[in-house]
């Protein structure tokens, strides 16, 4: 296995331990400042090791069909993990609501479903600029909503601190449900476009 495939299998691996963390020390009802803000911690370091595996695989000339469907998979694995567990946090879900993580997942699937049928036609199907500035937001929203919490458990006498992200959180959750949204659209338009321009207009 060459370098960009080790850190995206190390990605995964801090993505698994990023979940057990999670479970382990209870953070959705925890009362300690310092878990919500390991987890965001942990969260923000596999997704800023993202980045390495792409740049390496380009630098070195090491792009392999492993590492392109792998590395997105990860990346789903984890955030959309961290979405769900955000839903069964009492103190995320006024912020993020169960409904909203529902569609914002279903997208996901249908975009990934639409991409591997068009792929499998042999006929290209690349990532839209729309789609990657989705992923950075969602890679913004979990991280920030791990901070409201451990702002509003370790400085409870800082409301305007605590106001700031609380808004923060708020404003960047909206901002990535509506680019989540309107790019799976996006998607969808576009894989209808090159479904007829190939002879098939069924999806």
């Amino acid at each position: 296995m060459n370098l960009p495939n080790r850190i995206t299998m190390g990605r995964f691996a801090l993505a698994l331990f990023f979940f057990a963390f999670l479970e382990l020390t209870h953070a959705d009802t925890a009362s300690e400042w310092w878990k919500p803000t390991i987890a965001g911690g942990i969260f923000i370091l596999a997704v800023a090791t993202d980045a390495l595996d792409g740049y390496y695989a380009r630098k070195l000339g090491l792009q392999t069909d492993f590492g392109r469907i792998a590395d997105p998979v990860v990346d789903k694995i984890i955030v959309s993990g961290g979405l769900i567990f955000l839903t069964a946090c009492p103190w995320a879900r006024p912020v993020l609501p169960v409904w909203m993580v529902v569609l914002i997942i279903s997208r996901e699937f249908m975009v990934s479903g639409l991409r591997g049928f068009i792929e499998a036609r042999g006929v290209a199907f690349p990532a839209r600029w729309d789609g990657k500035l989705k992923m950075v937001l969602q890679c913004v929203v979990i991280p920030a909503l791990f901070a409201q919490r451990a702002v509003d458990l370790g400085w409870p006498d800082q409301r305007l601190l605590f106001s700031v992200v609380d808004t923060f959180a708020y404003v960047a959750t909206w901002l990535t449900f509506v680019v989540t949204i309107s790019s799976g659209a996006r998607y969808v338009a576009a894989a209808a476009r090159v479904l007829r321009q190939h002879g098939d207009a069924r999806l």
